[in-house]
């Protein structure tokens, strides 16, 4: 029920924007558009920061830890043809698979 008055600003405040003339300088605005983008990037303050931390956010631990379970995995399916994973069988449940499979081929130490 209090929005009116904070419309009601907003409105006038949205009129005046729109048909409020100002002097636009179209030299100056033609001359920052036309800038080659290269330049700019001498006067980019976070580059050098950016380069010094590439490395870091390439190669975090998660990635690595994500690359070897990919690896894993893939060496697990390649090593059991007869299991395949589809969208309706969870990871948890391919594991088991996995799991079960591995101990199936291995002979009991009895």
């Amino acid at each position: 029920m209090g929005r009116g008055r904070q419309k009601a600003k907003q409105t006038r405040i949205a009129r005046k924007l729109k048909y409020l003339t100002t002097d636009t300088d179209y030299d100056e605005l033609q001359k920052e558009l036309s800038q080659d983008p290269t330049t700019d990037q001498a006067s980019d303050p976070f580059r050098e920061i950016d380069q010094k931390f590439q490395h870091d956010r390439e190669m975090d631990e998660y990635a690595q830890w994500a690359a070897e379970v990919a690896a894993k995995a893939k060496e697990a399916n390649s090593s059991n043809q007869d299991i395949k994973a589809t969208p309706s069988v969870s990871a948890g449940d391919a594991m088991r698979k996995i799991m079960l499979a591995s101990k199936s081929k291995s002979p009991k130490s009895e």
